[in-house]
């Protein structure tokens, strides 16, 4: 049964307890009206209460909210062991009184880590100036220049001290029966947001939604979430034409351009990808491994920027293509991962890094049931900062070797040993998100990586300089910045690959054995970013002792050891044909020879270098001879949307291959007319012998637009002829 109502006092700072020493609160003073708002709005005033309570009186709060957190006031030199247990209480005070908060600036040491943060009320600020296209409805500002806030330091140890408090506020305070829909107060917690995926994914409503979160709560107070919060974001239409036009420009100038967007039941737009004829010929060369990152917040419209990247001969970022997707459902992923492969000819690669998404890891394993799947290292390590973030604080060490042990690929035995004492050594093994990490550890250790080829794309400089060339697309960009950037980014991207060829093509590198032929070959085979890593690779022969074990015949099994070093690996030489494999599958992975093979052919005189392991992804001359792609399990069946997109292709990088040459270029053109008089010829000989149904229907794929039912999504592509 509930208590009787006590009044309190309303100050700036909501409802408050009364200091020491200043005796009962007057009750007339507690329950009179607040003055009438004005040009000037009384600080700290409630706005009128649906409960019909008068707005100066609340019941009597107890000594814990309904969160479990304290009912305090802020008081400089509170102590909080984390940021979280620092916002929790802070947004508890905030939810009492009636305003809700955001994080504001932080600043850090010389060393990186956090010393001082403020949480602010969310009416912070000047209104900003509104840029909106005239005649469109301006939209609304919360900012008045409130004051209210919290300054915290944070000590070494990661404890969050409360440094300076300010409670006043400059606006009107939330009635308690409408503090469930302050914006800080509805936090998606991963379990709602799993049980509202889920509820889309079923088709329920936005408004069922609600009605369901009721029941569960008993009441709408206890609902952590809006309607508007459980409904999906889509790009406005203004924002939407924009981005069709400016896809349709891009095909206007290049006829091989390809787009595609996907249509929700309800018409509207949702999904994009796009890629040109160029991203398709260098994923024709390099796509066997690829790298697909929606951890990018890139833009205004809460869409995020999911793009397509791999590696090319002088291990530098390329885009394959780009895409925006208004949820990360299975849903999307699906339809994104198809239209990808359509683009692609139907070339899966071998190897295609993700994030650690289980709706993601679900749509690999349907569109990509040949691609070997691995998780990012470098998102494991950024989670890793966020889940263990205590851990680091007291043990700034901890980090470093936490990546000596997910990049620990001597052995499986090693890798468990060494992981073990990771655990111990920090006293995690309680600890859910290391549990779980570990049990997945297949995905995503490199131990585990060796019988998939994954082109260096596994190494820390290569994951640190692909983020750093992308890291523009961290920030919130509206669509005009965003577009903007997109074309920069690839700009550069083939640019650097320009020189890089220049350089590698016209300049020749000192080998470090000038003589030796091997060496010779390789800096004339590989571009210079790749020798120079053979070179490395070739100097550490000489640190290793080299045994035989075993001969059979023209066999040789060999055990290589390190100097100093307990660290053993197994080569299988074969003297006949010059077939060389080791047991660390470095070659298998990243097409190199590694330092054992590179001793055991030392070892047995073989100073040249076998043209069988100089592999044709790392050299000069990558592309050369390479005008598409094709997809030998569909050659023969396939269908001729798909061999359109082929045949397109081929006569697309053809002339740009030869674009720098006149005479070659009109060479080719008139083979083209050549050819398309035979092709007439051809069709009018079917044609006339009856089997007209030979040459199939004209395809949208190449001439227009094209729609294609996908489940309950309508899909458009285009690519031009």
């Amino acid at each position: 049964m509930s208590g009787p109502v006590v009044p309190l006092a309303w100050t700036a700072q909501g409802p408050c307890e009364p200091s020491p020493g200043s005796g009962p609160l007057p009750v007339s003073a507690a329950a009179s009206d607040p003055p009438a708002p004005s040009s000037s709005v009384p600080a700290g005033g409630r706005e009128p209460s649906a409960s019909g309570l008068p707005p100066a009186v609340t019941p009597q709060l107890g000594d814990h909210d309904q969160g479990g957190l304290p009912n305090c006031v802020p008081k400089v030199g509170m102590t909080f062991n984390s940021e979280n247990e620092a916002y929790d209480f802070y947004n508890s005070y905030a939810r009492n009184v009636g305003f809700s908060i955001r994080k504001n600036h932080a600043n850090t040491r010389a060393d990186g880590s956090l010393c001082s943060k403020y949480f602010l009320c969310s009416n912070e600020g000047q209104p900003v100036a509104s840029t909106t296209q005239p005649g469109r409805k301006k939209r609304s500002s919360t900012r008045s220049d409130c004051k209210a806030r919290l300054q915290f330091y944070i000590s070494r140890e990661g404890i969050w001290t409360v440094q300076k408090v300010e409670l006043d506020h400059k606006h009107y305070l939330v009635s308690p029966d409408k503090s469930h829909m302050l914006r800080s107060q509805r936090r998606l917690t991963p379990s709602y947001q799993q049980i509202v995926n889920e509820m889309r994914q079923e088709g329920i409503t936005a408004a069922d939604m609600q009605r369901v979160f009721r029941q569960w709560s008993r009441g709408a107070e206890n609902v952590h979430l809006l309607k508007k919060d459980t409904q999906r974001k889509y790009l406005q239409p203004s924002y939407a034409q924009k981005l069709l036009e400016y896809l349709k420009n891009k095909q206007t100038e290049n006829p091989s351009f390809f787009y595609a967007v996907q249509l929700n039941d309800d018409g509207r737009i949702a999904n994009f990808f796009w890629t040109d004829c160029q991203a398709i010929v260098d994923y024709a060369c390099f796509g066997d491994v690829v790298s697909f990152d929606t951890t990018f917040e890139t833009n205004k419209f809460e869409m995020p920027f999911a793009p397509f990247v791999g590696t090319n001969h002088h291990k530098q970022p390329i885009l394959f293509g780009a895409s925006l997707i208004y949820d990360e459902s299975s849903e999307s992923f699906n339809w994104l991962f198809q239209t990808f492969l359509t683009a692609m000819s139907g070339k899966q690669p071998a190897t295609i890094f993700t994030d650690p998404s289980a709706e993601i890891i679900k749509s690999v394993r349907l569109v990509f049931p040949n691609s070997s799947h691995r998780l990012c290292l470098r998102h494991i390590c950024h989670n890793a900062v966020k889940h263990l973030n205590h851990v680091i604080c007291n043990h700034p060490e901890f980090l470093s070797d936490f990546k000596r042990r997910i990049y620990e690929e001597r052995s499986v035995t090693f890798f468990d040993l060494k992981w073990k004492e990771l655990v111990n050594a920090y006293n995690l093994d309680g600890n859910d998100w290391m549990n779980n990490l570990y049990a997945m550890r297949e995905k995503w250790a490199a131990v585990y990586s060796r019988d998939s080829f994954y082109a260096d794309m596994m190494t820390i400089q290569n994951a640190e300089g692909t983020s750093d060339a992308l890291k523009n697309f961290r920030r919130k960009l509206c669509l005009p910045e965003f577009l903007e950037e997109y074309e920069k980014c690839i700009t550069s991207f083939r640019q650097n690959e320009l020189e890089a060829d220049y350089n590698s093509r016209q300049t020749s590198p000192v080998p470090y054995v000038p003589d030796l032929p091997m060496l010779k070959t390789a800096a004339e085979s590989y571009t210079r970013n790749l020798y120079s890593h053979f070179e490395e690779e070739f100097k550490k022969l000489f640190t290793l002792s080299c045994s035989l074990l075993s001969q059979d015949r023209t066999i040789s099994t060999y055990k290589l050891t390190p100097l100093n070093s307990e660290e053993e690996a197994y080569v299988v030489f074969n003297s006949e044909d010059t077939t060389v494999s080791c047991s660390c599958r470095m070659y298998e992975c990243t097409g190199m020879l590694c330092k054992h093979a590179l001793r055991v052919l030392n070892y047995s005189n073989i100073f040249t270098f076998p043209s069988h392991y100089v592999y044709k992804r790392w050299t000069k001359y990558a592309k050369a001879g390479l005008f598409g792609c094709r997809n030998n399990s569909q050659s023969g069946n396939g269908s001729s949307m798909l061999r359109c997109a082929r045949i397109s292709q081929k006569m697309h990088s053809v002339a740009l291959r030869y674009s720098m040459s006149e005479k070659a270029l009109q060479f080719l053109e008139s083979g083209v007319d050549k050819l398309t008089c035979e092709v007439e010829n051809l069709l009018s000989h079917i044609n006339l012998n009856g089997n007209g149904n030979d040459t199939g229907q004209s395809s949208g794929f190449c001439n227009g637009a094209m729609a294609e039912s996908l489940g309950h999504s309508e899909s458009m592509y285009s690519e031009g002829a």
